[in-house]
C-alpha cells in the first residue's frame, strides 16, 4: 500500500512539474507574441520552417488529418468528462487527479504547438507594398475610378461566357482540388520577395462538408499540420476560398489579408476559372469605388446593368444554397470570433473584411446624393486600385489564350 501511495506521489510530482513548465511555455510564448518584431523573426524562422517541415510531410495524406483530429477531439472531450464522472462517483480520486492532469498536459502541449506554429504570424508586419496598399479619394480620379469599374465588369463577363456551368447556372470545375492547388502554387510563385513562405500548401477536402456547412465554414488552415482544408460547397468562391487557406500557409495569418493574398492571385490569373469567382466577388465593389464621386449615380445605374445576367443568377443561387446552412451557424461564428480574439484580433469574425471610412462634406452633388470624401477605401477596393496602378489590371481574352495553348501543345 506505501509503495503505490509512494508511486503515485512521485509520478503526480512528475506530472506537476511537467505541467507547470507547459504553463511557463505558454505565458512566455503568448507574451512574446505581443512585440511585432519577435512575431516577425518567428513567422519568417521557425513557424515558417514548421509548417513547411509537417505540410510537406503530411501533404500527401488524400484526407484531412485536422478534420480527424477534430473528431477524435470531440470524442476524446466526452469520453473524458464522462470517466471523470463515473470516477468521481466512485470516489477514486487519485484515477481522476491522474486523467485530469494527462488530459491538461496535452491541451497544454497543443496549445504551445499552435503558438510557435500560427499565432506569432497574427502580430507580424502588415503584408508588402508590392501587394497591398490603402488609398484615399485623393489618389484616385473617377475617370479611373470607371475604367477599374469596367475592367472587372467586363473580365467577369468575359470568364462567365468561358467557364462551364450547369442547367442551373452553377459552374462546374474541370479540375480536381489537386489540380486547383497545382495551379494556384504556379500563381502565388509569381509574388516577390522574402514576406511569404516559399512553401505551399495543398488544398484538402474536408469530408463532413453538410457539418462545415452548418457551421458557416468554408475553409480552415491548420498550422501544425500545414494542412490547407476548403469546403466544396465554396462552388462559385471555391478558387479564392482555397486561395485564402494557402495563403495562411505562406504566412499570411490575419483574416483579412489572407482574403486580399488569395483574390490577388486569382485576379492576376489568365485561367478564367481561377478568375472567375475573384471577379465575381469584386465586381459591387468596383462599382462602389465609382459610386463614392459626386455626379455618378447615372453611370453607376448603367454599371449595374452590364452585369450579365448569368452571374447576378449564379450570385443569387449561392446565397440560396448558403442560406439552407443555419442550425450551427452562430455556433461556429462564436468559437472562431474567440479563437480570432484570443489571437488578439480585436474585430473578432468582423477581422475577415477592413472597411472603408468615408467622411461627409455636407454638400449634394445634382443627383441630390451627398458627397463624401474617402479616407480610406474598403481593402477589395484597394486591393483593385493597387492592381490597377501596377497595371496587372489587363484585358484577358481567354479564347485566344486557350488557342495559343493547343497551339503550343500540337
Amino acid at each position: 500500500m506505501k509503495k503505490a501511495q509512494k508511486s503515485f506521489k512521485r509520478s503526480t510530482i512528475r506530472r506537476l512539474i511537467v505541467l507547470a513548465s507547459l504553463i511557463l511555455l505558454f505565458v512566455t510564448l503568448y507574451l512574446l507574441t505581443l512585440n511585432q518584431s519577435v512575431c516577425e523573426f518567428f513567422a519568417t524562422t521557425i513557424s515558417r520552417a514548421w509548417i513547411t517541415a509537417f505540410g510537406t510531410l503530411l501533404g500527401w495524406i488524400p484526407f484531412s488529418l485536422y478534420e480527424m483530429l477534430l473528431i477524435v477531439a470531440i470524442l476524446g472531450g466526452i469520453a473524458f468528462v464522462v470517466i471523470e464522472i463515473v470516477l468521481m462517483c466512485k470516489r477514486k480520486w487519485k484515477k481522476c487527479l491522474t486523467a485530469l492532469l494527462i488530459v491538461a498536459i496535452c491541451v497544454l502541449s497543443f496549445l504551445n504547438i499552435y503558438t510557435v506554429s500560427a499565432s506569432f504570424a497574427y502580430n507580424r508586419n502588415p503584408l508588402p507594398t508590392s501587394v497591398y496598399e490603402e488609398y484615399s479619394s485623393d489618389d484616385l480620379t473617377v475617370e479611373e475610378a470607371l475604367s477599374i469599374a469596367e475592367y472587372v465588369i467586363d473580365q467577369a463577363n468575359l470568364a462567365y461566357k468561358n467557364t462551364e456551368h450547369d442547367e442551373e447556372g452553377n459552374i462546374v470545375y474541370p479540375y480536381t482540388l489537386r489540380e486547383m492547388s497545382e495551379l494556384l502554387d504556379k500563381e502565388y510563385g509569381k509574388l516577390e520577395g522574402d514576406y511569404f513562405s516559399s512553401y505551399t500548401p495543398r488544398g484538402k477536402r474536408v469530408l463532413n462538408k453538410t457539418i462545415m456547412s452548418e457551421l458557416g465554414i468554408t475553409g480552415v488552415f491548420f498550422a501544425p499540420f500545414g494542412e490547407a482544408n476548403v469546403n466544396i460547397n465554396s462552388k462559385l468562391y471555391l478558387p479564392t476560398t482555397l486561395g485564402h487557406e494557402m495563403a495562411h500557409g505562406k504566412g499570411v495569418m490575419r483574416e483579412y489579408e489572407a482574403d486580399l493574398v488569395g483574390q490577388y492571385v486569382c485576379l492576376t490569373s489568365d485561367d478564367p476559372y481561377i478568375r472567375y469567382g475573384a471577379l465575381v466577388q469584386c465586381v459591387y465593389y468596383a462599382i462602389n469605388i465609382v459610386s463614392q464621386y459626386p455626379n455618378t449615380q447615372k453611370t453607376v445605374d448603367q454599371l449595374y446593368k452590364s452585369i450579365d445576367v448569368g452571374i447576378i443568377n449564379e450570385r443569387n443561387n449561392y446565397g440560396a444554397f448558403w442560406s439552407q446552412f443555419d442550425a450551427l451557424d452562430r455556433i461556429g461564428e462564436f468559437f472562431n470570433d474567440l479563437y480570432l480574439k484570443f489571437q488578439k484580433q480585436e474585430g473578432g469574425t468582423d477581422s475577415y473584411t477592413k472597411p472603408g471610412i468615408v467622411e461627409e462634406t455636407g454638400d449634394k452633388d445634382d443627383d441630390d446624393n451627398p458627397i463624401v470624401h474617402v479616407v480610406r477605401f474598403s481593402d477589395t477596393q484597394n486591393l483593385l486600385i493597387k492592381l490597377y496602378k501596377q497595371n496587372k489590371l489587363v484585358w484577358v481574352n481567354f479564347l485566344s489564350k486557350l488557342q495559343q495553348k493547343m497551339t503550343s501543345n500540337c
